[in-house]
């Protein structure tokens, strides 16, 4: 395939995947401090199916159209530059491995991209001054009853700083949130890949 042609495809998945991510996020489950839902499916699957960087783009799309959508863009914005960056890494590893073990430990490399770039920009923004009410309301409310519920962390809380500031929201923002959402998007995009990966295996037989 030429170059036009591959470039075409790449952004008719991303526009496809982009959508899907989205609406998908609307799929939650309400908690304090961040939503689990299946918004990340979308982009786990472009990543280890679609020719690159389809899966990078499609974190983006997520990141920018959710924070439109519900206006939390502190947490949406980064988060999607974490699965965007966690997209990569699965693409990486389904040259190496099957996808859908790709897809398990790209879900799980969340912990590290998605929970560490929210915690990574929260912090900063903390640190620096730059926050908003909303996002120190938020924070302080959030300390507390981390405190309140991990005693053994709360002095976390009386030493501010930024990394006390990036623990305490990569623990919460972890725990139960992005936990929860892993392991709802590692079941659901298994078997999507799985299912994927037979058809289109059948297809390449059947073509010959």
């Amino acid at each position: 395939m030429n170059s036009k042609g591959m470039s075409s495809r790449i952004i008719a998945y991303s526009g496809i995947f982009g959508a899907l991510a989205i609406v998908m996020t609307r799929l939650v489950v309400p908690l304090h401090f961040g939503n689990p839902n299946l918004g990340s499916t979308p982009v786990i699957v472009a990543a280890v199916v679609c020719p690159w960087p389809v899966g990078f783009i499609v974190g983006i799309i997520k990141g920018i159209g959710v924070s439109l959508w519900t206006g939390v863009w502190y947490i949406e914005l980064p988060a999607g530059v974490g699965d965007a960056l966690m997209a990569a890494f699965a693409y990486k590893l389904s040259k190496k491995i099957k996808a859908e073990y790709a897809v398990v430990a790209g879900q799980f490399s969340r912990y590290i991209f998605t929970s560490g770039m929210i915690a990574l920009f929260i912090a900063l923004m903390l640190a620096s001054g730059g926050a908003t009410p909303d996002m120190t309301a938020v924070f302080t409310s959030l300390s507390q009853r981390l405190s309140e519920s991990m005693p053994a962390l709360a002095f976390l809380s009386e030493n501010p700083g930024f990394f006390a500031f990036f623990a305490i929201i990569w623990i919460a923002i972890s725990f139960p949130a992005v936990t929860l959402s892993i392991i709802a998007n590692v079941i659901v995009a298994f078997v999507v890949v799985k299912v994927l990966g037979r058809r289109l295996s059948l297809q390449e037989y059947n073509s010959r």
